[in-house]
């Protein structure tokens, strides 16, 4: 579990809590006019806007931020990749073979696989700084998806508080009605607003910082893997790798 992504959830619900029981957040705010419309809004213009393959993808990059990042620490790498350096050195390109598959996200098994099936520098640089350009093209759409969704939700906010200020317009010579209705109209607009602040924005600040976290990861790779290939000694490519962190 990710102690931050963690550390705010218990935040907005201790927020909650605290406003339900100083009398802040009464049971006016929960209401199924804004629910329907910011929400369900929001989920239908992510449908149209968004291919199926990304919708998935959204989905399960979602579902990560609650796990523990995998390329939190790109320093971690480098005596990894220092060791695998000196045993390439000694035994030769055969030595990548006993490498941990899950280093480095599993791209440091895909690299050393490539080396091994090419071994040429050049190619093998090019064939996986296009894999990696791919995956950060492909990571970007999805932070877009979830960044386009902080843009929409305070617009159905905002569609909610119109239709609810036509129903109290429509009630206006009844008293009694009109401020119940005033109240479901702004409420309307506070769920767009916590939709867009408290999850989309956040959660795709949080894709952006790992998306550039896994890029130094995986340039790494990239740089030892092919400083193996063309025989630099191990001290020297530690002193290359240490430029990433």
């Amino acid at each position: 579990m990710d102690i931050t992504t963690l550390s705010g959830i218990v935040g907005v619900l201790a927020m909650v809590l605290i406003g339900g029981f100083t009398g802040e957040l009464s049971a006016v705010f929960l209401n199924a006019h804004g629910i329907v419309i910011v929400f369900g809004g929001t989920a239908v213009a992510m449908l149209i806007n968004t291919p199926l393959r990304y919708v998935r993808e959204t989905l399960l990059a979602l579902a990560e931020l609650f796990r523990g990042d995998r390329f939190s620490d790109p320093g971690e790498l480098i005596p990894v990749l220092v060791r695998l350096s000196e045993q390439v050195q000694a035994h030769g390109l055969g030595a990548l073979r006993g490498i941990d598959e899950r280093a480095a996200g599993g791209f440091l098994g895909q690299a050393a696989t490539t080396a091994m099936e090419y071994n040429n520098p050049d190619f093998v640089r090019r064939v996986l700084e296009t894999e990696v350009n791919n995956r950060v093209d492909r990571a970007n759409e999805v932070i877009n998806v979830v960044r386009t969704m902080g843009v929409v939700a305070p617009m159905f906010g905002l569609l909610g508080t119109l239709i609810g200020i036509v129903r109290v317009m429509a009630v206006l010579t009844d008293p009694v009605k009109v401020a119940p209705a005033m109240a479901v109209a702004i409420t309307t607009a506070f769920y767009g607003i916590a939709l867009a602040n408290l999850v989309a924005v956040p959660m795709a600040g949080k894709m952006r910082f790992r998306l550039w976290e896994e890029i130094k990861v995986r340039a790494m790779v990239i740089e030892g893997v092919i400083g193996m290939m063309q025989g630099t000694v191990p001290l020297v490519l530690e002193r290359r790798l240490q430029a990433f962190k």
